[in-house]
């Protein structure tokens, strides 16, 4: 296996800092959006300009004295510019929000595969939808109004340096009233992003509602009082506390909004009674009126970004309390140990904690969630050990079977033969080299598995990533008995719409197509019916072993005990591996042995 060290890429977001969405802006994209505030730089020069020629050219002279074909073409010209370079600020804010977007999304995507299952296990699927939906949607939306913000801001300095030049004692008043419109708008604004973080949490309940109803369906529709119990007592209340919370953030929002609109029309009946009590002359007191009309749409647009903006800061933080690996672009599957003889465990102990007093990191055993056949061993053992003290040697070649009690350990010590989980104490040895961060996810390249809850993808794989073998996998289509149920075209199966037992069977399409050294089956054979597990049994697994591949299967059909190599007990968290006499009477009764 590769040496390489690949430990930063599993770091995780425990041991770092929260940064804030302006933060990340700076950090990652610097130039870009630099180069955004120097177009709106020149925009707000623009627009500045343009209040400049009204002011010299419409207000301070004689109207009829300096009004020309010629004044009007300038005009024409300064706004047809405005026009130009509104849209290209806008344009490059947009393109760098978008940008963002993506990479952020491909980033949080990369990051899920590389988390530990453990981690992922522990946050459950509803939470991490809603990030990948709500929160990057949140997200997308501020960037597309932020350049509403970052315009009304550099115009907002442009056009008070104006200001300033014809009157700084009206500047100042001025700058006093919509400061002070400002700070209450503030004021306001803060109570909506209250509102916001509590509408976040109120989304996670609202996903798990959505998952319980879709992946629920079937016991829903045998059981109408589950399902008014679950829409009345869950369902509506989230949804009523979704429309309270938004209600609120949306009356604190609009109040923001119209407190400024209005103080933005009083501001100028008090630049013209500043102007007579000051003597200041009509035309620039005319002047600054006209600036506030024209700065009044920039200004409460930037106030109605704002709270968008704390939305995705609210979608950032929850994307980052995750707490997931740290993103690598790269994916380690380029380097497998091809001629290993065996590989063992050594005083393998595995323990599910809470995530408070884990770091979630690759190499530790964090999960909250385990597969349900082992969950009643939190409540069999004191100490809350899955495995205790697990000793076990697969050489290359070998048949194993492995049986036990629902509860016992099984489907956690297949997770950590196969890599997915990492032993609390104790090692995994390849050929007597260490399996550790560095090479963990070399070493789960060796293995196919089909757990109990797998998942059926329809693309086929062949060896290394390559594109898989034609005639291998129309020949196990046939060995599978699928050829009248599914087809494949250009390395995609048709269909995955049928029977359990069925998926089950293209599930080890897909893993025989693979051409992994091990394969790992979980409890395969007993979705199969009577006829199919026989074959499977007497011919398929003397087939896989013709081909060279090790074999650990999770099993209860004693009948077929015969066609393993060894034969494993599983006892609430030890492994036994049992000797010949063992072996009959398992063959004869496996229910006595579990006892």
């Amino acid at each position: 296996m590769s040496s390489r060290t690949t430990a930063s890429s599993h770091t995780t977001a425990s041991s770092r800092t929260t940064a804030s969405l302006y933060h990340m802006i700076w950090a990652n994209y610097r130039l870009p959006f630099l180069k955004v505030i120097l177009l709106n730089l020149i925009n707000a020069a623009v627009s500045v300009g343009i209040i400049a020629y009204i002011n010299h050219t419409f207000i301070s002279q004689p109207v009829f004295d300096t009004l020309s074909w010629l004044s009007l073409a300038q005009f024409s010209l300064l706004v047809l510019l405005l026009l130009v370079t509104t849209f290209l600020s806008q344009y490059a804010l947009t393109r760098l929000g978008h940008r963002f977007v993506y990479e952020l999304r491909t980033k949080l995507v990369k990051q899920i595969i590389d988390t530990p299952v453990p981690q992922i296990d522990h946050l459950g699927s509803a939470r991490l939808l809603a990030s990948l939906s709500s929160d990057i949607q949140s997200i997308t939306v501020a960037f597309v109004r932020m350049p509403e913000l970052v315009q009304g801001i550099i115009l907002s300095v442009g056009v008070g340096l104006y200001l300033g030049w014809l009157s700084l004692p009206l500047l100042f008043i001025v700058m006093f009233w919509i400061v002070m419109t400002i700070w209450i708008s503030t004021i306001l604004v803060k109570h909506v992003y209250t509102h916001l973080t509590e509408l976040r949490e109120i989304n996670d309940a609202l996903y798990q509602d959505y998952q319980s109803i879709i992946e629920g369906r079937k016991e829903l529709a045998l059981n109408q009082h589950r399902a008014e119990k679950l829409y009345t007592d869950d369902f509506l209340a989230h949804a009523k506390s979704y429309e309270k919370t938004v209600t609120k953030s949306d009356t604190f929002h609009l109040s923001a909004v119209n407190w400024s609109n209005i103080m933005m029309f009083a501001s100028i009946g008090i630049v013209f009674a500043v102007a007579n009590y000051l003597d200041i002359p009509m035309g620039v007191a005319t002047t600054f009126s006209l600036t506030i009309l024209f700065m009044q749409s920039p200004l409460l647009h930037a106030v109605g970004a704002y709270p968008t903006l704390q939305t995705a800061q609210v979608a950032l933080e929850k994307i980052q309390s995750l707490e997931l690996a740290e993103h690598q672009p790269s994916f380690a599957t380029d380097t497998v140990a091809q001629d290993w003889q065996s590989i063992t465990l050594n005083n393998i102990n595995y323990r599910y904690v809470g995530s408070s007093n884990s770091s979630h990191a690759p190499d530790t055993a964090v999960n909250d969630n385990a597969q349900n056949s082992d969950n009643s061993d939190n409540n069999q053992n004191p100490d809350n050990n899955i495995l205790k003290s697990v000793n076990l040697t697969l050489q290359r070649g070998d048949v194993v079977f492995l049986i036990g009690a629902n509860g016992s350990g099984k489907s956690t010590l297949a997770k950590i033969i196969t890599g997915i989980f990492t032993p609390t104490t104790g090692t995994v040895q390849v050929d007597g080299q260490r399996v550790n961060s560095e090479n963990n996810a070399d070493f789960r390249q060796l293995f196919s598995a089909i757990f109990s809850d797998q998942h059926l993808f329809k693309q086929l794989i062949g060896i290394q990533g390559n594109e898989p073998d034609a005639d291998l996998v129309s020949d196990w289509l046939h060995k599978l008995n699928l050829q009248e149920k599914v087809s494949v075209s250009d390395h995609k199966l048709s269909t995955d719409k049928l029977s359990q037992g069925q998926r089950k069977r293209l599930a080890m399409l897909i893993a025989v197509a693979e051409q992994k050294d091990i394969l790992l089956l979980d409890e395969w054979a007993a979705d199969q019916d009577p006829a199919f597990r026989r074959v499977f049994y007497q011919t398929l697994i003397p087939e896989l072993k013709a081909m060279g591949k090790t074999l650990f299967i999770i099993s209860h059909d004693d009948g077929y005990f015969e066609h393993a190599d060894r034969l494993l007990l599983m006892k609430e968290g030890r492994l036994i591996e049992l000797n010949a006499e063992e072996r009959q009477r398992a063959s004869k009764d496996a229910i006595a042995m579990l006892k």
